[in-house]
């Protein structure tokens, strides 16, 4: 049953090959081709506010966050590139633009060397800007002279400890009388929100591995760039995976830059890269993203998450004993949450895998560094109000959760009630 399913899937994937066009993809948003390791989009944030409703300030701050930019997370993909590369060169049988890829390809992989999954520089500097804003956005938490505790947790993953790590820094130069909790334990393991995931990996991986090739585009030209007619070694690689490949390899290079390294520019074209980028999302939707089949064990993933933010907040309202509560995590904790919270750019649960990526775009989803911010306010009858935000933009999330109080602040209330429903953990 599950291989028909898959071999279904597959055939429905070639008959709707065109339902989206490159022109309309590279329309969603410029660094398309850049996929799960498109750099914080800086560009996109709000750079003004909502004013709280009268009467109401912010006193707390829940905000789970994805590790900033890195290098690849294993050598495979260098592996199943550069030494293909360099055989084709040795037996003279690269072109011209072949050659000048096997150079920066070599820089790729000098650079990334003993490096992998491990946080960059920039990413870094992109978690010392989100907290940077976060302290300027809401002075009322982070006034000088006022207490000001803050929690901050991270797996054990080295990427997400620096993450934290840089962030703290940051937090300790504006406020030097913050007073910071840093955990990074496998008592976090909430964080990780791998239980869903692993439930269904074993189907989810061969059906988002036969979207993903299904979805690709013709790669005759682009092997013939690369390879000079009847190449040898060219005739032994599997064309599809070894395009998607170089796509992943290209796709790090603004996380991790390199100067002078910027193969996208000459290795494919637009279109190209536009349905590599297509293959590719509807590949990252089927195995981690909330697909129609797998919807139930990704959302179970994430509950342990969801109860540990409830409890924290209830914690910060009834005590105030800390004014934020920072999570460190993955992409793969993120994703769920977001759908979870019924953020719009992750909202979507289908298993039209053609059209996929009009609506659900994991560049938008989870780049590097994405966070959830949930900002708590109160008036002096302590009715509390949240705000979320989505790498720091004021977010309308699904009306079936919650309407707005006012403009993008909802109730407590009415929030933890959905929260709090909605993670009662299945018992199989």
């Amino acid at each position: 049953m599950k291989r028909f399913i898959l071999f279904a899937a597959a055939v429905c994937a070639v008959f709707n090959l065109h339902a989206q066009s490159s022109e309309e993809i590279r329309s969603f948003d410029a660094k398309y081709m850049t996929e799960l390791y498109r750099v914080y989009p800086i560009e996109n944030i709000d750079k003004k506010l909502s004013p709280a409703p009268k009467g109401y300030e912010p006193f707390y701050i829940s905000q789970l966050s994805r590790h900033g930019s890195r290098w690849h997370s294993g050598t495979s993909i260098y592996k199943k590139t550069l030494p293909l590369l360099q055989r084709a060169y040795d037996a003279d049988e690269l072109t011209e633009l072949g050659k000048r890829y096997l150079l920066d390809c070599k820089m790729l992989v000098a650079d990334a060397e003993n490096r992998n999954g491990e946080l960059t520089q920039t990413g870094m500097e992109q978690h010392r800007g989100i907290a940077r804003r976060m302290v300027q956005n809401f002075p009322e938490i982070f006034a000088k002279g006022k207490a000001c505790r803050l929690d901050c947790r991270s797996t054990i993953v080295p990427r997400c400890i620096l993450s934290m790590a840089a962030a703290v820094s940051e937090y300790t130069r504006l406020i030097p009388n913050a007073e910071v909790r840093m955990e990074s334990s496998e008592d976090n393991a909430y964080l990780k929100a791998y239980t869903g995931l692993n439930s269904i990996k074993d189907e989810a991986l061969p059906l988002s591995d036969s979207l993903r090739r299904a979805y690709m585009p013709d790669t005759k030209p682009f092997m013939a760039r690369i390879f000079k007619e009847n190449s040898s070694v060219a005739s032994t690689i599997n064309a599809n995976d070894f395009m998607y490949n170089l796509f992943l390899l290209n796709a790090i290079k603004d996380s991790a830059p390199i100067a002078g390294v910027d193969p996208n520019r000459y290795l494919f074209t637009e279109e190209e890269q536009a349905a590599v980028w297509r293959a590719s999302n509807i590949r990252r939707y089927a195995l981690t993203g909330p697909s129609k089949p797998y919807i139930s064990a990704i959302i179970e993933g994430i509950k342990p998450f969801v109860r540990n933010v409830i409890e924290c907040a209830d914690r910060a309202i009834a005590e105030g004993d800390y004014q934020a509560t920072l999570q460190y995590a993955h992409d793969v904790t993120i994703i769920p949450f977001v759908k979870f919270m019924g953020i719009e750019c992750g909202n979507l649960t289908t298993d039209d895998y053609a059209n996929v990526s009009y609506k659900w775009r994991i560049n938008e989803v989870t780049p590097m560094a994405t966070n959830v911010q949930m900002i708590f306010y109160r008036n002096k009858q302590n009715d509390i109000l949240v705000k979320i935000m989505h790498n720091e933009r004021e977010q309308i999330i699904d009306p079936t959760i919650a309407k707005p109080a006012e403009g993008v602040y909802y109730r407590w209330s009415e929030l933890r009630e959905y929260m709090l429903a909605k993670s009662i953990i299945s018992r199989r």
